[in-house]
């Protein structure tokens, strides 16, 4: 029986308004949806006007012009078409939030109020109400109606992270500097990617003296954007005055002891070169020196052609340095040298099977929110390749099984179902192996695969679990197939409620297997209408991958305050001419809701952006969650934006696999072969053979 059949019902109810639906739309109506999505909002906002007069009883239609309005950001006319909805349907709380917003940016703030009034009269906790309250408040400088407005959201909806940012700034407005502190710090725990919030908390804790845990934000903060102003100039000015040494403040992640080697059953399994330590790009991280050691007897190697070096005791700690002369030397724990090479030296245990390496105090995910100094171990042989004068980077070489026994419970927690974690296992092979043969980003440093994200996150020895190496072992040399080829299996945390077509994302291949689906039961979403889109966001419909018991509420539906300033100094990093921010605009959305391109107008020049990555990375300092998202503008008096509101749902790039999704359809009796054939229809399981 499935788990959602009941909600389907309810999500339908949720997303079209009373006396609307989206499957008997007039052609004027459906043309102008199509206006909204290629990012023409004033003709779409013309063309649903024409649709609600020649159907006056068309709510939807009057709705989704005042969306479209406010795109353009037209928010008199928005307000008008508002206002024109609700005489249809005065018991709507969402349309009267948003009318209320309407109001307060074409400079009603009175009619704001009695518009936010209205709608928590109808829905007592409604988000959009109490946040505009707290926002009218805070322009007025009465912070504590403002902190109160914020309270009661966020008693409602703890994780909600612009109510705690609104919070802060009441907050500090009352003196309140360790109250405001505290809020950002929720701020950061609510969504622990805002790494804004860290600049914040920095400020706030340097002000009050805190020196050690102001450097620590900075510092954080600069691990995700290396290059952000604030962050470099107030880190520097820190660090002479810090009273404990930068290690100690923060910590590297040490491996005390080694874990023991379950190694997977032998057999002709592909080897795959993963670099270990690399940037969210998936680029080398090359350190200075590497410390290693091994838990049993090892030996340094020739690659070029596997000829012994020397052998090195277990348990010894080696570094690998520059030498005097130029290249790079092994030396032992008495200082002597071992080795010397000038491009590539190897090191693996002489039982691989029973022994690993430990990699020490290297950077891992270097250039993203959870960046950490610290230890892998991993099976097999690892090399140390030489980068020039930017000093040393690893690459091991792992099995394709053993491998995935160190990404199933990376990619997904270990307290997943079964099912879910044998799906993960299949579609991770097709991963690495398509990365490897197929797409080849990293040939050119001379490994297969990165480490993190940008390939799929491998933590070695220390990420197995038992139930993950049951899921693989269950699925030894499974593969998704697709008319006798290998299959591309991209997958994403969570796809918030509707995966997209490959085809709709900038940078990213077509494949008829990769198509959007939703994750409720029933057929295909239709396009969404700029209304439907609204509540689609800033609601939290049910659906597969939307389970409190198991995630972070912001992995489902996220929020994000973002300076207008921080962003036009992103922006000038691309295009010196961009001047400040005027304007961003959404030029195209797939039927998922995901923003597949958008312009940003500047004071002297323009930006486009079309590929995911890129317009995740331009909205904040570490990548906002997912494009599936709205983003409105906040302007000063003169009409100069201040900053960005952003609505979103999911995490990741929304293409292939929802792994919360494949979680939920586990958790409803799905088995793993099901899982797959709905995020990658048409294909078929295979295995390699060995």
């Amino acid at each position: 029986m499935s788990l959602l059949n009941p909600a389907a019902s309810i999500l339908l109810a949720l997303l079209l308004p009373a006396g609307a639906s989206a499957a008997h739309r007039s052609a004027r109506a459906v043309q102008a949806e199509a206006l909204w999505h290629r990012g023409e909002p004033e003709r779409a906002a013309r063309e649903f006007e024409a649709a609600f007069r020649e159907a006056p009883k068309d709510r939807l239609s009057a709705l989704d012009a005042a969306v479209s309005w406010r795109s353009d950001d037209e928010h008199a006319r928005a307000r008008r078409m508002f206002e024109s909805a609700l005489e249809l349907g005065p018991d709507d709380a969402d349309a009267r939030a948003a009318l209320g917003w309407a109001c307060a940016r074409s400079g009603d703030p009175k009619a704001a109020r009695r518009a936010f009034a209205k709608a928590l009269a109808l829905e007592r906790d409604q988000a959009q109400a109490l946040l505009g309250l707290a926002h009218l408040e805070l322009e007025s400088k009465r912070p504590g109606p403002a902190a109160a407005a914020a309270k009661r959201l966020l008693a409602a909806r703890p994780a909600h992270t612009v109510a705690w940012v609104l919070l802060a700034r009441a907050q500090e407005q009352m003196g309140k500097a360790s109250l405001a502190a505290e809020a950002w710090q929720k701020a950061l725990d609510s969504d622990p990617t805002f790494v804004e919030a860290r600049l914040e908390l920095g400020r706030l804790y340097g002000e009050q003296g805190r020196v050690n845990e102001a450097w620590k934000q900075f510092m954080k903060a600069l691990s995700s954007d290396s290059r952000n102003p604030r962050a470099r100039a107030a880190a520097a000015e820190l660090r002479g005055k810090i009273s404990r040494e930068p290690s100690e403040i923060i910590p590297p992640r040490v491996l005390k002891t080694f874990a023991k080697v379950q190694a997977a059953r032998p057999g002709r399994v592909p080897t795959l070169r993963v670099a270990i330590g690399t940037t969210a790009s998936g680029q080398p991280a090359p350190k200075h020196q590497v410390a290693f050691l091994c838990d049993g007897p090892f030996e340094v190697y020739d690659p070029a052609d596997g000829k012994h070096v020397t052998d090195g005791p277990a348990g010894e700690a080696w570094t690998v340095r520059p030498a005097a002369g130029g290249g790079y030397e092994f030396v032992d724990a008495k200082e002597a040298r071992r080795a010397r090479f000038s491009k590539t030296l190897g090191i693996r245990p002489k039982d691989p099977a029973g022994h690993s390496l430990m990699l020490q105090r290297l950077d891992i995910a270097a250039g993203t929110a959870w960046a950490v100094q610290g230890d892998r171990q991993v099976k097999g042989a690892v090399e140390f390749r030489a980068a020039g004068r930017r000093g040393l980077y690893l690459v091991s070489l792992v099995g394709l099984e053993d491998y995935a026994y160190g990404v199933v419970n990376e990619e997904m927690p270990e307290k997943f179902h079964e099912e879910a974690l044998k799906a993960q296992a299949v579609i991770a092979r097709n991963h690495a192996l398509i990365v490897k043969d197929l797409w080849r980003p990293h040939r050119k440093h001379g490994y297969d695969l990165c480490d993190g994200q940008h390939c799929q996150v491998f933590g070695g020895v220390a990420a197995e679990t038992a139930k993950g190496r049951k899921a693989v072992d269950e699925t030894r040399g499974l593969v998704l197939m697709y008319k006798g080829r290998l299959a591309q299996t991209p997958y994403s945390s969570n796809c918030g409620g509707h995966t997209q077509d490959s085809g709709e994302t900038g940078g990213w291949f077509e494949a008829p297997y990769l198509k959007g689906v939703k994750d409720v039961e029933g057929g295909k979403f239709d396009r969404m209408s700029p209304w439907e889109t609204e509540l689609w966001l800033k609601r939290s419909p049910p659906a597969y991958c939307n389970l409190p018991a198991y995630i972070h509420p912001s992995h489902f539906r996220w929020s994000r305050v973002v300076g207008a300033a921080d962003l036009s100094e992103r922006l000038r990093r691309r295009s010196r001419a961009f001047g400040e921010l005027k304007r961003v605009r959404i030029l195209r959305r797939s039927v998922s809701g995901n923003v597949n391109k958008v312009l940003f107008e500047g004071t002297k020049g323009r930006v486009v952006l079309d590929r995911e990555a890129p317009i995740r990375g331009i909205f904040s300092l570490a990548s906002v969650r997912n494009t599936m998202m709205l983003v409105e503008t906040e302007r000063d008096a003169k009409g100069r934006p201040t900053e960005l509101l952003l609505y979103g749902g999911g995490w990741g790039h929304n293409v292939g696999l929802c792994q919360y999704g494949a979680l939920g359809r586990a958790l409803a009796g799905h088995a793993f072969p099901r899982i797959l054939e709905h995020y990658f229809s048409g294909t078929a399981l295979q295995n390699l053979g060995y």
